[in-house]
């Protein structure tokens, strides 16, 4: 997720799928979510846990931190898929970083290296991140010296979406018209139709949209705090990634607020982490 110094946010009723708020929003649904990644990697997505979207991560507390838009695991790998509309020219080592703090963040102590996860980032980008054409790029880490590459099997990988390659021949039907989707928003599919029907829905609802108002001002207020993790922005606050860089006084900003709109408690809890006791006592 791009946090440009003058990013301007969209209105609620321009949002599409490109934009991260919508995008991190529809793929907490597992079905969608699994569809997606079983299209992109070519493997079966076994039972998905969400580590949240828009997930904070200080590997400690020097350390930059981020914000992942979609981020899970199942059984066998931890997985980071990103929408991304803006070319910064660093999605490489942002990968890298990525994949070294989801190994960390994972990883309980007492592990062994064995016990790592296989690690995929993935951006879907609405540019040519290499400018060569390609409709997608798959990296993995091999020895060069010897002619014949050596895989070095660490069980990473990063793979970059080209949405808008035109020669889409070595792509699978569904990816390239899923590639058409996010080009022209035109559903041609089961999964598409899905997809957009759920963006549709989820447009007409009062607390998705106060989600997204919320989210917008917390990441206008971050930036001028000078957070650059963002703290969770509204629906799971970041409260103990944060809490001394302030996050659980903002999650009581963005719960009073709601609270005030009259959003159910239960709701407030979900997205914002405080328990119910706290937000009960609210004024």
């Amino acid at each position: 997720m791009d946090r440009e110094p003058q990013r301007q946010f969209k209105k609620w009723e321009d949002l599409d799928i490109t934009d991260d708020f919508i995008f991190s929003r529809v793929m907490r649904n597992k079905r969608l979510c699994r569809t997606l990644l079983e299209m992109i990697l070519k493997v079966k997505i076994g039972k998905i846990k969400f580590l949240t979207s828009h997930h904070a991560i200080r590997v400690e507390p020097n350390a930059k931190g981020i914000i992942m838009d979609v981020y899970l695991k199942d059984e066998n790998r931890v997985i980071n898929v990103e929408m991304q509309t803006t070319n910064k020219g660093d999605l490489a080592r942002r990968a890298r970083y990525y994949q070294a703090a989801a190994d960390i963040d994972t990883t309980p102590k007492g592990s062994e290296y064995k016990d790592l996860k296989q690690n995929y980032v993935v951006f879907i980008c609405t540019f040519d991140p290499f400018h060569q054409g390609k409709p997608i790029y798959n990296f993995q880490n091999y020895c060069i010296n010897y002619g014949v590459p050596i895989p070095l099997e660490d069980g990473t990988e990063k793979i970059f979406l080209n949405t808008t390659a035109t020669d889409l021949n070595n792509l699978d039907l569904d990816l390239r018209l899923f590639y058409d989707y996010i080009k022209d928003k035109v559903a041609q599919t089961a999964f598409t139709k899905e997809l957009d029907a759920t963006i549709s829905r989820m447009k007409q609802e009062k607390e998705e949209r106060h989600m997204y108002l919320t989210y917008t001002t917390r990441m206008m207020e971050s930036r001028r705090d000078g957070y650059d993790e963002g703290i969770s922005i509204g629906f799971q606050a970041g409260i103990e990634q944060g809490r001394d860089q302030g996050a659980y006084e903002k999650a009581l900003e963005t719960a009073r607020a709601m609270y005030l709109d009259k959003v159910p408690v239960e709701t407030i809890s979900k997205y914002t982490n405080l328990p119910l006791d706290v937000i009960q006592h609210l004024h």
